[in-house]
């Protein structure tokens, strides 16, 4: 199953209530018209993970939306697909795709961003392609 980027978005306010995060109106409308909500968030979770695995996701954005969506779960079994995703985005220089996933590995508790940084975004691709490059040869 293939998800837009709207369902991802949905899937990542589906995961945030499912940890009991708050919601706005407008988040609480996306999640009760989402017919996503018919699936547990754990099949939600690996629909998605198993989507990135199998490589349907051509282009940078869908898959930045789907590492975003799974971040919102705070999952630390999804530590191992993070850094393998990891990897893969850094070899092909997905600056966006690397940003997300160490915003990901840092949601998880995983010191993916140099201690010494004082900001972290998307723009400072140099920067997390090091971070990058620095948690994968420590882990």
């Amino acid at each position: 199953m293939k998800l837009t980027n709207e369902q991802f978005t949905e899937a990542g306010f589906i995961f945030e209530k499912a940890k009991g995060n708050t919601h706005s109106d407008y988040e609480k409308q996306i999640i009760a018209k989402s017919k996503l909500t018919k699936f547990k968030p754990t099949e939600l979770e690996q629909i998605i993970v198993d989507g990135l695995n199998s490589g349907i996701y051509k282009n940078e954005d869908e898959r930045v939306s789907g590492y975003w969506s799974l971040s919102k779960i705070g999952n630390r079994n999804l530590i191992a697909e993070y850094r393998k995703w990891l990897r893969t985005e850094l070899q092909n220089e997905n600056g966006i795709a690397v940003f997300q996933i160490l915003v990901g590995l840092d949601r998880l508790e995983e010191p993916a961003f140099n201690e010494s940084r004082t900001g972290r975004g998307a723009n400072e691709i140099a920067l997390n392609f090091r971070d990058a490059k620095e948690y994968l040869n420590k882990n």
